[in-house]
């Protein structure tokens, strides 16, 4: 993955920021409507935390979209870390889901091994970096 935003390369630095920033708002997404359910005491408490993380989600969907490219490269590793969270719980839910392993993947195996992808990620990223000399 390509870092630097030379003129050849504005189209992949684009595309980047546009991955992370719906990674990082599926993860806000998440990280709002999640404890907002478990915090509800009612019944329908799905109805108001699900409108509640889809508008933080767009908020940081607009927020590193627009941003992404104009970081430092310690706060974009961060960031790119931060939007590999939601989507790891996503795809190991959906594998449960589809069930592969449905006694072997809870929702407590899909936290850990979407902390362990972030954490993978955030090592990846500086590693990577210090081989460029960055």
């Amino acid at each position: 993955m390509s870092w630097t935003t030379d003129a050849a390369d504005s189209t992949d630095a684009r595309w980047e920021g546009l991955v992370v920033a719906v990674g990082a708002a599926a993860t806000t997404a998440l990280l709002v409507a999640v404890p907002v359910i478990e915090l509800l005491e009612t019944e329908f408490s799905a109805l108001v935390a699900l409108p509640l993380g889809l508008l933080a989600g767009l908020a940081t969907l607009v927020g590193v979209g627009f941003n992404f490219a104009s970081l430092h490269p310690v706060r974009r590793r961060a960031v790119v870390a931060y939007a590999t969270f939601g989507p790891s719980v996503l795809a190991v839910l959906a594998l449960a889901y589809v069930n592969v392993a449905r006694d072997l993947l809870t929702v407590q195996v899909a936290v850990g091994v979407a902390l362990v992808a972030t954490a993978a990620v955030y090592v990846g990223l500086g590693a990577t970096e210090t081989e460029l000399g960055a």
